[in-house]
């Protein structure tokens, strides 16, 4: 009852350790990481499942509290935008080794993580899914308009079949107005014999 509680910024300042989640972290994280492009994002998405699910799964095993930054696969993880500040939002301290989920802390920090970061993918998945709808309608519609354009083409060659077959047709120059018909070099006296 006489114990003060600290605001997280207060306790930046005094340098002590964070005994509960910080939902504003988790915010910025969650923002930070929607920014991630698809591939990175999968790969954090799919191992920060596992690590999160496992603390929610199994509260009380301090092996799943500790997360080495000498790990391979947890230091790739640290390398994407948001995965940091995502952790120390979920109630994760970082030391100069890993980071580490305080024994006092309960599993809900980690639920409301894995929770928010389960919605983005969801999100990221039904955006994915609307444009791949979009871009399939937008093919049909220049497929519809194309087979249109053959149609009519198609159409004019036989209108010009027909045309030739028609008593009376006769061929003529393209670009050249009606009048005179097309000039031989017989016409105008180049015929090849000059004169003798």
């Amino acid at each position: 009852e006489g114990a003060r509680v600290c605001s997280p910024g207060r306790r930046l300042r005094l340098k002590l350790p964070f005994t509960m989640p910080n939902p504003i972290k988790l915010k910025v994280g969650l923002e930070m990481l929607s920014e991630v492009r698809i591939g990175p994002f999968g790969e954090a998405h799919a191992l920060l499942s596992k690590v999160l699910g496992n603390i929610v799964a199994h509260p009380d095993e301090a092996k799943y509290r500790t997360l080495k930054k000498s790990n391979a696969k947890i230091g790739a993880l640290l390398a994407v935008s948001g995965v940091k500040a995502l952790l120390i939002g979920v109630g994760f301290t970082e030391e100069s080794e890993a980071f580490v989920l305080p024994a006092e802390l309960g599993p809900a920090g980690c639920a409301a993580g894995l929770a928010g970061l389960n919605a983005q993918a969801d999100e990221r998945q039904s955006a994915e899914s609307s444009a791949k709808l979009q871009a399939a309608s937008e093919l049909q519609k220049k497929q519809a308009v194309e087979a249109e354009k053959r149609k009519l083409e198609k159409l004019q060659i036989q209108d010009d079949a027909e045309a030739r077959k028609q008593p009376g047709w006769r061929a003529k120059a393209a670009g050249v107005k009606g009048g005179r018909d097309i000039v031989t070099p017989s016409d105008i006296g180049a015929c090849g014999n000059a004169g003798g």
